[in-house]
């Protein structure tokens, strides 16, 4: 049984005793797009240099903001800005500001209390995933 299935499966077929495989080709159209994202930096080293400059400032504006967020008494919007930046997958870039933000939550916690529901399950769960002890019926 075995080798029928495995004769069945074989998608080439030999061809002959040189055992050459021959395989289907599929006659795609060429794509509308180009070629023209496959090299999507530029090559002067001018603008290349001038968006590093403007990515730079832009994490800059964002570890302000971070801090800003951590140090305002509104900790439902830091914790806002903490997950926003972690689902967008740039958390790497601000691991010390976020790890600032949250102990500020943490420390002051007392506000949560008064959140809604969405906030303090917010905190709850960026609190307990960065290894804070908070436990259900205190928080």
């Amino acid at each position: 049984m075995s080798t029928q299935v495995s004769q069945q499966g074989a998608p080439a077929m030999a061809h002959g005793t040189d055992h050459e495989i021959i395989r289907r080709t599929a006659n795609f159209h060429p794509s509308i797009w180009g070629d023209q994202f496959i090299s999507h930096l530029p090559k002067d080293s001018k603008v290349h240099e001038a968006l590093e400059l403007e990515v730079e400032k832009l994490r800059e504006q964002v570890r302000r903001e971070i801090l800003l967020a951590a140090a305002s008494n509104y900790s439902s919007q830091s914790l806002d800005l903490v997950d926003a930046i972690q689902r967008l997958g740039v958390a790497y870039h601000f691991e010390s500001e976020i790890e600032e933000a949250l102990i500020r939550i943490y420390n002051n916690h007392i506000d949560m209390e008064d959140g809604d529901l969405y906030s303090t399950a917010l905190g709850f769960r960026l609190l307990r995933q960065h290894g804070y002890s908070v436990s259900c019926g205190n928080y």
